[in-house]
């Protein structure tokens, strides 16, 4: 077993934390010896990658850890400690909520990607793989997640990507990190003895702007010779962002949920433009789960 000793974003002093045992299947792809897992909680970022703890909103964000070693293919119930959980009090100044509660998370981890030989990223082969439960809430005294990981249930699939642009209100409110949520109906997954034309994925990823992650993908794949994308609605993660709210601007209106598949039959690969905006009042993945959603 592996042990990690984990440190949220650094702006508030961690009084509570909870555990996750991580297991990991295997790919159909070639792929690195460890693989990357991001968690996404209220004003709290957290990527365990080979050994260090990187906390992308924040520059002194990045940690050794006592074991340096990352999550391993084929291996169960890898264990995290120190997750932040339950109430925190913020210490930013140019944060509008200093008291906040980390109950719910969102967890993504990055593809696995075999590049084309010729160097045409057209024929790049992605294995996107499923995370089990892509996102979850605390709850209890001293708690404790299982997460699974396979990356040998879905087909591999080819990706389009399409640019964001952050429009100026990112600077002026210091937000660069965007979390979101990628529902597809029609994902297809590999067939079993059992299991025949099974269809429909969802997982987590997030933007960037600080690091230059501002590229959105839609997967698609060809059927008898002719390119098909896949249906692919992005959600932005609005419910754990505490302070601020995201949208996608598509024709002067604000929109949380993003067809990508629709946009791209009518924009093409022309930048989908981001706004933010401040709270009034905190979101519900802030609060207790108990206590009234707003």
């Amino acid at each position: 077993m592996c042990f990690f000793n984990v440190q949220s974003q650094n702006n508030y002093d961690v009084n509570k934390t909870g555990y996750i045992s991580l297991s990991i299947a295997n790919s159909t792809l070639p792929h690195k010896s460890k693989q990357q897992i991001s968690l996404y909680g209220c004003n709290t970022s957290i990527i365990i990658d080979s050994g260090k703890i990187v906390s992308p909103r924040y520059k002194d964000g990045i940690i050794s850890v006592k074991k340096q070693n990352g999550f391993s293919w084929n291996t169960k119930n890898q264990e995290v400690s120190g997750i932040p959980f339950g109430h925190q009090k913020n210490k930013s100044k140019k944060k509008k909520f200093k008291d906040f509660y980390v109950s719910k998370y969102y967890i993504s981890s990055p593809p696995v990607v075999k590049k084309s030989k010729t160097g045409n990223k057209d024929n790049d082969i992605y294995d996107i793989g499923l995370i089990t439960p892509d996102n979850f809430t605390f709850d209890g005294l001293n708690p404790n997640q299982l997460v699974y990981l396979d990356y040998s249930i879905l087909k591999e699939t080819h990706i389009d990507y399409i640019p964001v642009h952050y429009d100026d209100s990112f600077d002026k409110l210091n937000v660069y990190l965007i979390p979101f949520k990628v529902e597809s109906p029609d994902f297809p997954w590999r067939n079993t003895r059992i299991i025949k034309n099974a269809k429909g994925a969802s997982g987590v990823g997030a933007l960037n702007k600080k690091d230059n992650i501002n590229k959105l993908f839609l997967p698609y794949n060809y059927i008898n010779k002719e390119k098909k994308h896949l249906q692919f609605n992005v959600t932005i993660l609005n419910d754990i962002l505490l302070d601020h709210k995201i949208f996608f601007m598509v024709d002067g209106k604000k929109r949380e949920t993003l067809n990508l598949n629709e946009y791209y039959k009518k924009y093409g690969k022309k930048k989908i433009v981001l706004k933010v905006v401040r709270r009034k009042k905190p979101p519900c993945g802030c609060l207790p789960p108990k206590a009234k959603k707003h």
